[in-house]
C-alpha cells in the first residue's frame, strides 16, 4: 500500500509539471494537444486544419489513469502504462489514449500520447 502510495504521487508529480501533452492517431492522421495552462484541446488535421476546444479539465481518475473533461463530456481517457501508439510507427508513447470527441474518428480512436516530461521512445 505504501509503494502504491509512493508510485501515484510520483505519478501526480509528473503529471501537475506537464504542461502539454501532445498525442497522435492514425486513419485518419489527427494530433490533439492539450494545454494544463491555458485549459484548451487543439486538433488538428492531416490538411493542417485546427479545432480548439477551451475550458477543457484535466482530472485524475486513478493512479496513471486521466480524463480531458468538458461539460461533463470526457473527451479522451489516457494511461500512463508506456504502452501508447500512434497507430503506424514504431513509436512507443507513455500514454495510451482513446479518444471519444471527433466526428471525423470512429466512435473512439487510439493512439499515443507525450508530454513535456515524459517522451516517447523508438
Amino acid at each position: 500500500m505504501k509503494k502504491l502510495a509512493v508510485t501515484f504521487v510520483l505519478l501526480l508529480a509528473s503529471i501537475t509539471h506537464a504542461d502539454i501533452i501532445k498525442c497522435a492517431f492514425t486513419e485518419p492522421f489527427v494530433t490533439s494537444t492539450y494545454s494544463m495552462n491555458q485549459s484548451t484541446l487543439t486538433y488538428q488535421d492531416s490538411e493542417n486544419k485546427k479545432k480548439v476546444l477551451k475550458n477543457v479539465s484535466f482530472q485524475i481518475k486513478a493512479a496513471g489513469v486521466f480524463e480531458l473533461v468538458k461539460n461533463g463530456k470526457v473527451l479522451q481517457t489516457l494511461l500512463l502504462n508506456d504502452q501508447g501508439s500512434d497507430g503506424m510507427s514504431d513509436m512507443v508513447y507513455p500514454y495510451d489514449v482513446e479518444d471519444f470527441s471527433q466526428e471525423k474518428l470512429p466512435n473512439k480512436s487510439r493512439g499515443g500520447c507525450s508530454s513535456n516530461f515524459l517522451k516517447s521512445k523508438d
